[in-house]
C-alpha cells in the first residue's frame, strides 16, 4: 500500500487553499510557492479536483481557485478518488486471483486493511487538517 505524490500534493494543496481562500480566489502559483509543488503537476491535479466538484476556477484578472464545497465535507479519500490514487494492499487488486488464480491465504487480512484505511481517509476532512495544523498527527478520537 502506497500512497504517490499525486494524492499527497492534492491534499496539501487543499490544506492550503483553506488557509488563503478567505482572501478570495487563490493562484495556483501562490500554492505552488507555498507548498513547493511545480505549477504544472498542480495544474493537472487541480483539473481533477475540478471535474470532481471538489473546487471551481474562477477567471479573470482576480481569478484563482476556491473550493466548490465546504472543506468539512471534503474528505482526503475524495481528494483520493478525485486524482485517481488506489490504494490496495491485496497482490490481486480485490479480485481474489492472487496466488495463480486463487486466493491467497492472507487475501482477507490485506482487504481487512484495505478497509480499515478507506474508512479512516473517509472520515478526516480538509478541515480536520487546517485546525490540527499544529499537531504532528490526527487523535483517532477527533474525527468523528
Amino acid at each position: 500500500m502506497r500512497l504517490t505524490t499525486k494524492s499527497r500534493y492534492a491534499v496539501n494543496a487543499l490544506t492550503e487553499l483553506s488557509i488563503l481562500e478567505s482572501n478570495g480566489p487563490v493562484s495556483l502559483s501562490d500554492i505552488s510557492t507555498n507548498q513547493d509543488i511545480e505549477i504544472t503537476y498542480l495544474e493537472q491535479i487541480f483539473r481533477k479536483l475540478r471535474l470532481a466538484g471538489i473546487v471551481k476556477s474562477i477567471r479573470g484578472r482576480n481569478g484563482g481557485y476556491l473550493y466548490a464545497k465546504n472543506p468539512s465535507k471534503v474528505s482526503v479519500k475524495e481528494i483520493m478518488n478525485a486524482v485517481e490514487e488506489v490504494m490496495d494492499a491485496t497482490s490481486c487488486n480485490g479480485t481474489s486471483t492472487c496466488h495463480n488464480g486463487n486466493k491467497c491465504n492472507t487475501h482477507n487480512l490485506w482487504h481487512e486493511l484495505n478497509e480499515v484505511v478507506d474508512n479512516y481517509l473517509s472520515k478526516i476532512t480538509i478541515n480536520n487538517l487546517v485546525e490540527s495544523n499544529n499537531s504532528p498527527y490526527i487523535s483517532l478520537r477527533e474525527i468523528n
